[in-house]
């Protein structure tokens, strides 16, 4: 594979810092979550996977209808992003809502069973981070 697009992301001081984006695109302060001692002031990693992941979904699973000769419209995506605690370990679930236009539920399904093949963030994860896709048309 070629690389076709880099994203540069510079963090500073960790979950209570900042983040700016190599062209400033994204540029906000980070900070813990009240349900995590902090003051909830900023955003947080949780909040920029949820974003990252379904955005990328949306985008993948608009692709694959177009291929299917479906046109999908108002795809609304809810993304949700635990932070999972056991004895010290640290883990991640990610759950995500779809809901579109233009489809019934059975194709939006078959649809979306694809996108989890086909989309980028649904592969690297796979395997590391638990992840519940829900489903009901628009």
């Amino acid at each position: 594979m070629s690389t076709i697009y880099t994203a540069r992301v510079t963090v500073r001081s960790g979950r209570d810092g900042s983040i700016r984006s190599d062209d400033s695109a994204l540029s906000a302060p980070l900070a813990f979550p009240k349900a995590m001692g902090g003051d909830g002031k900023g955003t947080n990693p949780e909040q920029l996977l949820a974003a990252g992941y379904a955005a990328c979904f949306g985008s993948t699973l608009r692709a694959i209808a177009k291929t299917s000769s479906t046109t999908l419209d108002d795809v609304v995506l809810l993304a949700e992003v635990d932070v999972l605690a056991e004895a010290g370990v640290y883990d991640l679930a990610i759950r995500v809502a779809v809901s579109a236009k233009g489809a019934d539920e059975a194709t939006l399904r078959e649809l979306v069973e694809k996108a989890k093949v086909a989309c980028p963030y649904s592969r690297a994860l796979r395997d590391s981070i638990a992840t519940t896709i829900t489903v009901a048309a628009g």
